[in-house]
């Protein structure tokens, strides 16, 4: 029994044990998490240091190989570069209008004949190509036995046994080659020469029967010498790099040129190397070799690397042993970093959560690694600036609020500032279409305050724009502005849909605003009602329609004046500043249809139907001819003669009132179109400056937005935003457009290589400009210039 109950509480203290190893190696905490992760690692570090060490032969015989085809393309690329220009001497000199007429001439030679033998001589200089790569040319003339060259015309024994000799062949010998038969781009393989004064060089011969498409014997022979001591230095320095040697073997299996100067025959023929380009091995002389090569875009030929084998797997072989030590070490040394960097890393993960939830600076006893402190003091950094920028902003929502409310309830309000967002941040929310102006004007604040002092005038403000918010708050929603020292604005916007009931509801709310200020603060104010505005664009109308209505209560309150008594009509003028700017405004922004409408009220304002008011009426077209005249002297493109008329036009005022504004109405008009297009030329300066500096450096690489954008100035956002919008196309797409236009004409009128019109038109290689034009165009350079020549063919 006794030893029942000592097995059974071993088994409880086992399965505690076991529970607390589980909790401390679940994956519910930092710890765990980190350690298990630095384990994962390890292991798959293991994992890929089996499968490297395995296939590490694999991947660096690869690499070589890539590298070695890597070096023979830049080998085949500037080879072929050079050898593109025997192709274009070529062209040149069968294409030259004398050649073909001096092929028919035969000995004796006239004195006209030899004269023209010179002469093409002379022409051959022109011709003379600015490399060394080429060292001389001549043409051969069998019928008149002459060789001609840049500036010289000889006979084959006086070239072939004077001034150049060549090892194993003399004059007659190259008489017979060059008469043998059709030549096709035909190479001799290395020769030595001697020049007159004695200088030796190895040097290749290029032969080819003119004319050009004849496959007759020919009437001439085109002879280049090439320089091989400089095709050498082109492939030397690859060989070095590769520990190899390079061959240039023909379809012929001859060796026209190699690294070394006296190459032995290849184990290898030229139709064992298939293809643009491949790698395989061979056995030479009892060694192994890897052979690489590519094949030459211009004359076919193989450019060939030979290496050694044991010189090919060396970096091979190091591979391997480091990424045996690299496993090694890292299954020795992985699981005590995972746990070091465990507990390590554990406590500035702890502190940073503590920081981000808000709760307090964290542990700062413990120091992590520099990343986590950079992290802890920007999150802090960041929550006091947040804080302060939230506080300052807070600050300043009321004076835009304010700002916004005055130039809105004027009709100066930008659409962009009507977005809900923006009206969101200022608190301002409306109900409706339907908005109305109050205007308030203290005339006089002496039974309350007999102070004239500022101070005083803020807290009537203040008094004034609380007591009219919380009347029109009622049932309504108010806004109120400050628009200058005792004259508050007050923008209704009703909840009815009626009209007409919103109007009485706003007649209700200015009497009783006017008979609290009267009675509880014994305030003498005017006040003035507007219309109901239907919508937020008429609230500048409607404001106007307020002063105006301000202005009438005030002349009711104060009586007729002394001008007025001696008159028996009723006199009424009405032009304030605030309606001067704001008629101002509308012209400086090319608005003609609101400036037209203004114009029209304020005319009906001032002259009856009945003839009543011309007195004042002309008073008033007098000082609309100044308003304009001041806008006139800062308009751009405005000449004399407008500013002349204006003035001109003072003294028909009184004869023809009627007359007088129509005539400053179509100046008004004027003006506002003068400003518009001032406005849109700015634009078009700006879209053609673009245009010009894409047209003049398209052919430049680094052309791109950000390039234009600092040009002109301006930022590279509203530069492409400006474009776009003025144009209905990008930069980018101009740029294109434009470098797609060159590279077509560049295509279908020059001789120019690939590479060359890709350079031309701002590209650094042909692979990208191939890739761009085929994009754009459905085909590559090379098929649109055969489809350009096929077209043009009879």
């Amino acid at each position: 029994m006794m030893k029942r109950e000592t097995w059974i509480k071993g088994e409880k203290q086992m399965e505690e044990k076991i529970g607390i190893s589980r909790k401390r190696f679940r994956f519910n905490g930092a710890w765990s998490a980190l350690f298990w992760s630095y384990i994962l690692i390890l292991l798959l570090l293991l994992v890929f240091g089996t499968v490297l060490y395995w296939s590490a032969k694999k991947v660096v015989v690869d690499s070589v190989e890539r590298s070695n085809s890597a070096m023979l393309g830049q080998l085949r690329e500037f080879a072929d570069g050079q050898l593109q220009m025997i192709e274009q001497l070529e062209q040149q000199i069968a294409n030259h209008p004398k050649l073909l007429q001096l092929m028919r001439i035969r000995v004796p030679l006239s004195g006209v004949e030899e004269y023209e033998m010179v002469a093409l001589a002379d022409d051959l200089n022109r011709y003379k190509q600015l490399t060394p790569f080429i060292s001389d040319y001549y043409i051969y003339l069998p019928n008149a036995d002459t060789m001609l060259g840049p500036g010289v015309k000889t006979t084959p024994d006086i070239l072939f046994g004077s001034a150049i000799r060549f090892e194993g062949k003399n004059a007659e010998d190259w008489v017979k080659e060059f008469q043998s038969g059709y030549h096709y781009r035909s190479f001799l393989p290395s020769l030595q020469s001697t020049n007159s004064l004695g200088e030796q060089k190895d040097v290749l011969t290029y032969m080819q029967t003119l004319p050009l498409g004849s496959r007759s014997n020919g009437s001439a022979t085109l002879f280049m010498i090439i320089n091989e001591d400089e095709l050498r230095k082109m492939f030397r320095g690859i060989a070095t790099a590769g520990k190899g040697e390079i061959y240039i073997l023909n379809s012929d299996d001859q060796i026209i040129s190699a690294t070394t100067d006296a190459p032995s025959p290849p184990a290898f023929k030229y139709t064992d190397l298939p293809g643009n380009q491949g790698k395989m091995e061979i056995k030479d002389a009892g060694k192994g070799m890897v052979v690489s090569y590519v094949t030459s875009s211009v004359f076919g030929w193989k450019y060939v690397l030979e290496v050694p084998r044991a010189v090919f797997l060396k970096e091979v072989n190091e591979v391997r042993s480091w990424s045996l030590l690299i496993f090694i070490l890292a299954a020795l040394s992985g699981a005590a970093v995972s746990v070091y960097l465990s507990y390590r890393n554990i406590r500035p993960i702890r502190n940073l959560v503590s920081i981000v939830n808000g709760g307090g600076t964290g542990d700062s006893t413990h120091q992590g690694p520099a990343e986590y402190e950079l992290i802890r003091t920007s999150i802090q950094s960041a929550r006091l600036k947040e804080s302060e920028l939230r506080s300052r902003l807070s600050q300043q929502a009321p004076i835009i609020r304010i700002h916004f409310l005055n130039r809105l309830i004027k009709g100066y309000a930008d659409l962009h500032e009507l977005q809900p967002e923006s009206l969101a941040f200022m608190e301002i929310r409306f109900i409706s279409d339907l908005f109305s102006v109050i205007t308030v004007d203290v005339e006089d604040m002496s039974a309350f305050s007999a102070e004239n002092d500022p101070k005083e005038w803020l807290f009537i403000n203040f008094v004034i724009s609380n007591i009219a918010a919380d009347l029109a708050n009622e049932r309504h929603i108010a806004y109120t502005t400050e628009l200058d020292q005792g004259r508050i604005a007050v923008l209704v916007n009703f909840r009815e849909e009626d009209a007409e009931t919103c109007r009485a509801e706003a007649i209700t709310i200015a009497e009783q605003l006017e008979q609290v200020l009267c009675q509880r603060f014994h305030l003498k104010v005017a006040v003035g009602t507007s219309f109901v505005a239907l919508g937020i664009q008429e609230i500048g109308e409607a404001f106007r329609e307020a002063l105006k209505s301000m202005d009438e209560n005030v002349k009711r309150q104060t009586g007729a004046s002394a001008v007025d008594a001696l008159f028996d009509q009723e006199l009424s003028y009405y032009y304030p500043l605030d309606i001067e700017q704001q008629l101002t405004n509308y012209v400086k922004s090319g608005e003609a249809e609101k400036t037209e409408q203004l114009l029209n009220a304020l005319y009906t304002d001032h002259f009856n139907g009945d003839g009543s008011g011309q007195l004042v009426g002309s008073h008033f077209l007098l000082h609309l001819s100044a308003t304009l005249l001041r806008i006139v002297q800062n308009t751009p493109k405005a000449d004399s003669v407008m500013t002349k008329r204006l003035l001109q036009s003072q003294t028909d005022i009184a004869q023809d009132p009627h007359g007088a504004f129509e005539m400053l109405k179509t100046e008004f008009l004027a003006v506002c179109r003068l400003w518009k297009e001032g406005r849109s030329d700015q634009g078009s300066r700006t879209v053609e400056t673009v245009r010009r500096i894409v047209r003049e450096r398209y052919n430049q690489n680094m052309l791109s937005v950000n390039l234009i954008a600092d040009e002109l100035g301006i930022t590279q956002p509203y530069l492409s935003s400006f474009f776009k919008k003025a144009t209905g196309r990008t930069i980018v797409e101009l740029i294109a457009e434009t470098r797609l236009h060159e590279a077509k004409r560049f295509l279908a009128e020059t001789d120019y290589t690939v590479a060359q019109i890709a350079q031309e038109v701002g590209y650094s290689n042909d692979i990208g400009f191939i890739r761009f034009f085929k994009k754009h165009e459905g085909i590559t350079p090379g098929q649109y210039r055969e489809n350009i020549q096929t077209e043009c063919k009879p």
